[in-house]
């Protein structure tokens, strides 16, 4: 085997690596938020033709109970629940 048809193999096995890398780069690029208190902060979405109750349900769900809403608002057909869990 010649040395660049090694090297040729060594950077096709890294591409894939590569470019996994590269795209979630690219979803990250927010650091994560937190509260006035230091508690972590999560963005619940749902579609404003359930309500409130959805993203409320899903909020209860992620913080196995209690939680308090920082921020709601809706936009281009969704709701958008900003909120902290409490402490158990």
């Amino acid at each position: 085997m010649k040395i660049s048809s090694v090297r040729a193999s060594r950077f096709l096995a890294l591409l894939p690596l590569a470019a996994a890398v590269s795209m979630l780069s690219a979803c990250s690029s927010a650091p994560p938020l937190f509260s006035s208190d230091g508690r972590p902060t999560n963005m619940i979405t749902c579609p404003t033709n359930g309500g409130w109750s959805n993203c409320q349900e899903n909020a209860r769900a992620l913080c196995s109970g209690s939680y308090d809403v920082l921020d709601q608002s809706s936009d281009n057909g969704q709701n958008n629940l900003l909120i902290a869990c409490r402490a158990k």
